[in-house]
């Protein structure tokens, strides 16, 4: 995947964020948490921790990768 294509799933789980917000919205998670607790997602690498708080956040599905800089904290845009 290059820089410039967004990110539109868990790495280490075969769930896209598409997925996971409709699973989401069925059963009324809000959290983190809740998801992984129930598909794992951000259980493995926890590279999707930061998108998967967004698409909660915002109902987003695809996201710019993000980028961290001598230790900021990665915000999605």
């Amino acid at each position: 995947m290059s820089s410039d294509e967004p990110v539109r799933a868990c790495i280490c789980y075969p769930h896209t964020f598409a997925k996971i917000l409709a699973v989401s919205r069925t059963r009324g998670w809000t959290s983190v948490e809740e998801i992984t607790s129930a598909l794992g997602c951000g259980s493995g690498c926890g590279l999707c921790r930061p998108y998967l708080a967004a698409m909660l956040k915002t109902g987003k599905t695809a996201f710019p990768v993000l980028k961290a800089s001598d230790g900021d904290e990665v915000r999605v845009r």
